[in-house]
């Protein structure tokens, strides 16, 4: 993907996506449980289903019993905490990559603030907003500001400096997790060097433990 289709000049990055690793602006971070900890948190909650529907469901509850069903349930398992946000209620809301079975993808999970364990809070998948307009903006200059420093050609420089001094994300909106990828993509609208503004999609930030981090190629 090229970076034309993210901001209003062209050539910004054409030269620079392959290599780009900077750009990290800080969140706000709460403690994060570990990949077991989730783990842990999924199997109690599915334990916890089966207690219920014992008593309102034993049908279902049977069902749930059956071997093809509790071999999935059993295979779930956290490989990777991308990063956690907080939320309202005192919850904290994680990116998470999750194996049940042959699938495998991220997901946002909801779990209760204290980790002494970590608890899901409930079972539909939370929304993720993605970062503010301002923590965008900035992650988003700094990815160029580090370009600058490895980049020749005059024209990628000139564009560069431009997009790491006067590049602006006025509304961030329309975001949504990337199941493949656990990136957050989101619709925006930009300004650069005082040019009227600009609706694109496609921005895509991640979530790490430093904050967020542009991604100029979704990976």
């Amino acid at each position: 993907m090229r970076i034309s289709r993210l901001a209003t000049r062209a050539a910004i990055l054409s030269a620079c996506l392959a290599s780009a690793s900077t750009g990290v602006i800080a969140a706000e971070a709460p403690p994060a449980p570990t990949p077991g900890q989730v783990t842990a948190a999924i199997q109690q909650s599915e334990a916890e289903r089966l207690k219920q529907l014992e008593q309102t469901d034993p049908a279902a509850a049977e069902r749930a019993r059956s071997p093809l069903v509790a071999g999935i349930m059993a295979s779930i398992k956290a490989h990777t905490v991308k990063g956690c946000l907080p939320a309202s209620g005192g919850e904290i809301v994680c990116i998470v990559g999750v194996k049940a079975g042959r699938r495998d993808g991220y997901r946002a999970l909801a779990f209760g603030g204290n980790p002494e364990p970590w608890v899901l809070v409930r079972r539909e998948e939370p929304a993720i907003s993605g970062p503010d307009a301002g923590q965008a903006t900035a992650s988003m200059r700094e990815f160029a500001r580090g370009q600058l420093k490895t980049q020749t050609d005059a024209q990628a420089v000139a564009e560069l400096t431009e997009m790491a001094t006067s590049l602006t994300v006025k509304q961030l909106d329309e975001c949504h997790l990337s199941h493949d990828s656990g990136n957050v993509r989101c619709s925006a609208v930009i300004s650069t060097g005082g040019k009227p503004d600009q609706r694109v999609t496609g921005f895509a930030f991640a979530l790490e433990a430093g904050g967020w981090r542009f991604v100029p190629r979704e990976q």
